[in-house]
């Protein structure tokens, strides 16, 4: 198609748009979530100006345009089951994970402070503080999922962090690390 066909189809699918707006709104609002209509919406706008040129017959434009967002509204569910499945991955993986010992040796408290914002926060919230999940999800203003995500990500850091400073990565094996011997972490 030349450029001339070009413009002229998204002519068509910008008029075609704006026409059916309404009718577009209200088929994506029944098949989505309220909070994701709106991106779908633009979405799929963007998307049909960038496409028009694959449009063949400008007369079935409308039917063109449905199509369209329906395939946006299938790709934004298959990205919001990925998501969940991820999250949903790492909050087993932190529910399966050791509770911290009781009481964290020096080096562990050491290196926590010493660490990245998200990672010390939620670090001396939960194994620090003794607050669970969501309680230190609500004192940082982040989903209980984040929070859990958040305090797997800084549980793991800690204990690269400490293999790195003192060679150990448990706490229970901190009576044997080499800060003992060099004073470095004496709390």
């Amino acid at each position: 198609m030349s450029s001339t066909g070009s413009a002229s189809n998204r002519e068509i699918i910008a008029s075609v748009l704006r026409e059916k707006r309404a009718d577009f709104e209200a088929f994506v609002r029944r098949r989505s979530s309220a909070a994701e209509a709106g991106d779908i919406l633009q979405i799929a706008a963007l998307r049909a100006i960038e496409r028009a040129d694959s449009l063949d017959d400008p007369a079935k434009a409308v039917a063109w345009l449905y199509r369209l967002h329906r395939n946006v509204m299938i790709d934004a569910g298959r990205k919001n089951a990925t998501e969940s499945r991820v999250i949903d991955a790492a909050s087993e993986a932190e529910a399966q994970a050791p509770e911290p010992a009781e009481d964290p040796c020096g080096c562990s408290i050491s290196q926590a402070k010493d660490m990245e914002g998200n990672h010390a926060s939620i670090l001396s919230l939960v194994d620090l503080g003794g607050l669970n999940l969501g309680e230190a999800a609500r004192a940082l203003d982040i989903s209980t999922n984040s929070a859990a995500v958040r305090l797997h990500r800084a549980r793991k850091a800690l204990s690269r962090k400490m293999l790195d400073h003192c060679g150990v990565t448990s706490l229970s094996d901190c009576i044997d690390c080499r800060c003992v011997y060099d004073g470095c972490c004496a709390v």
